[in-house]
């Protein structure tokens, strides 16, 4: 994990180059405001794969394993629910009120879940 962590702050700080020589080649906002995005995304997946990578070393006799969810179908409930809501929010009252009922019930389900875990 360490690796991919490095790679993917080396693509963050490349294309955060690249933006710098689009926005002074160019002087256009919308392609460097989209590159700043990617460089910005890139470096924080490569930040916390950094972290990770460095709080899940395995010390001298310790034999703990880090903490993985059980899989959960409720993450694909509540996509699909905020997938309705935006629909309904250009198409109409007629989406929007079914898709934030189901983004309701969806999160109160994820959570009552995750409640149960503990």
């Amino acid at each position: 994990m360490r690796v991919v962590g490095r790679a993917y702050l080396a693509l963050g700080a490349l294309v955060a180059v690249m933006t710098a020589l689009y926005w002074f080649t160019s002087y256009e906002s919308a392609g460097t405001t989209m590159l700043l995005l990617a460089a910005c995304l890139a470096l924080f997946i490569g930040l916390y794969l950094a972290r990770a990578a460095r709080s899940t070393t395995v010390r001298a006799g310790d034999e703990s394993t880090p903490y993985l969810p059980h899989a959960s179908a409720w993450p694909f409930f509540v996509g699909v629910a905020i997938l309705v809501t935006l629909n309904g929010v250009a198409l109409g009252l007629w989406a929007l009120v079914p898709g934030t009922i189901a983004l309701a019930g969806a999160l109160v389900g994820y959570a009552g879940q995750s409640r149960r875990r503990g």
